[in-house]
């Protein structure tokens, strides 16, 4: 409402007052009636040039930036500085709007996406900051500490990576998976299933030991220890053949080649008879030799002596159990073998005597020249009786006794000996005596 608008109002409600001050002679009820008329009229006009002014006052927009918030403002801070707390939109300056709220706000990048440079806190994006960067970060457990899963560096942990972590027992940083430290990042180990270079032949990953990789990771072998399923009926952990199990790995058995001490008699590798050794394993005749060893008088006695046959039989492989043939005063051939009634050969076969009658009768039916090895007897002292001719200990008759205490029972290189000349049928044990007990010469033995 202007001014002169307002005037004319103030005119129409003054002129009807005049009017009455200047006419006295009119009546007082008819002026009064024609007053209140007036004034009805004019306060009705005026109530309406004020519904008018609300009116206008109702319709008239907010303006951003004037200070006051209406409308539909959140806020009016009469500047035009969009980076603080009101913007020039009069809105409240927000995380993810777009516009920079200075010193509340690293970054606003317009969008509440938390993977990004800008995080959905408005912050920039770090490491440890629990938002992983996407093509920047491999992860981001909101930490900067290592062995955790994801590294100071915001990269993800992993076997391989140099860096000891949870669950790892090792971690050497490289991809060879047969050092110390496998591509688990664990130590390695026999059983792991990775073959250990320098520590381990074969490894299967299991812990059957009787498969063809064993428990600490060597290849099933005889004499392991392990009877290996499927290749090995019995395995005792040692190479001997005369027990129950030989180096074989199979139970032994008669024709399995291998004397079982205690139990055969012979095994020729064979189920025949009259080859020496029957089917059933029981020798079909005994074998005799010289040995390849020399000795002097002190033999240990008869029981060193028989020791001395019996390991170079063994050494042979040759079967049975056998005997020196010496005598002491007390004990002689006659007395400690058992006398056969199967042939007496040498180790090629050649037949010596058809028993122990024909051994004792005097008489050889071919000498006994060959060692325990089939090879010729060793030349030991030839000064007995002139000379010339290879001896061998005996103190023992043709009738295999004895009697003389020779070398003190073969314990002793004082005193004198008796010997045998091995190349004569007739004088192989009984041929000379006297001599010195430090001679060396070798011995007979024979199988029992």
């Amino acid at each position: 409402m202007n001014r002169h608008h307002v005037f004319g109002i103030f005119l129409a409600l003054a002129l009807p007052l005049a009017c009455t001050d200047d006419a006295p002679g009119d009546t007082e009820t008819g002026e009064s009636s024609d007053t209140a008329g007036t004034e009805t009229s004019d306060s009705s006009d005026e109530v309406g040039e004020t519904a008018e002014t609300t009116d206008e006052t109702d319709t008239d927009e907010a303006v951003c930036g004037d200070g006051d918030v209406g409308g539909a403002e959140e806020c009016d801070d009469g500047n035009d500085d969009d980076g603080d707390d009101c913007t020039n939109a009069c809105l409240f300056n927000v995380c993810g709007d777009g516009l920079l709220n200075t010193g509340v706000e690293e970054c606003d990048d317009g969008n509440l996406n938390a993977t990004d440079a800008c995080t959905s806190a408005c912050l920039n994006a770090v490491c440890g900051d629990g938002f992983m960067q996407v093509g920047v970060e491999g992860c981001d457990d909101g930490n900067l500490e290592g062995g955790d899963g994801c590294s100071a560096e915001c990269t993800m942990e992993t076997c391989g990576d140099g860096e000891l972590q949870d669950g790892e027992a090792c971690d050497d940083g490289n991809e060879v998976d047969t050092d110390d430290c496998t591509n688990l990042c664990q130590a390695a180990a026999c059983g792991d299933g990775v073959v250990w270079a320098d520590n381990e032949v074969c490894d299967d990953g299991n812990a059957e030991d009787t498969d063809e990789c064993t428990n600490v990771c060597e290849p099933a072998a005889c004499g392991d220890g392990i009877v290996w399923v499927d290749n090995e009926t019995c395995d005792d952990g040692n190479d001997i053949d005369s027990d129950d199990c030989p180096s074989s790995c199979e139970s032994a058995s008669c024709g399995d080649g291998f004397v079982q001490e205690g139990v055969e008699g012979c095994d020729d590798g064979n189920n025949d008879d009259d080859d020496g050794c029957s089917a059933d394993c029981t020798s079909e005749n005994r074998i005799v030799f010289v040995t390849s060893q020399m000795f002097t008088g002190d033999m240990g006695g008869l029981v060193g002596a028989d020791a001395s046959c019996q390991g170079l039989a063994e050494d042979a492989g040759l079967p049975g159990t056998y005997l020196a043939w010496l005598s002491t005063m007390a004990e002689s051939p006659s007395t400690r073998f058992t006398q056969s009634a199967e042939p007496y050969v040498l180790v090629d076969g050649t037949v010596v005597a058809d028993d122990w009658a024909d051994l004792t009768d005097g008489g050889l039916t071919a000498n006994i020249d060959l060692t325990e090895t089939g090879g010729p007897i060793p030349i030991g002292n030839t000064s007995c009786a002139g000379g010339g001719f290879p001896t061998v200990w005996t103190n023992t008759s043709n009738m295999g006794t004895g009697g003389n205490q020779v070398c003190d029972g073969f314990t002793s290189t004082n005193g004198g000996g008796r010997w045998g000349q091995a190349n004569d049928l007739t004088q192989w044990t009984q041929w000379c005596s006297g001599g010195v007990c430090t001679w060396e010469s070798p011995i007979y033995c024979f199988q029992q």
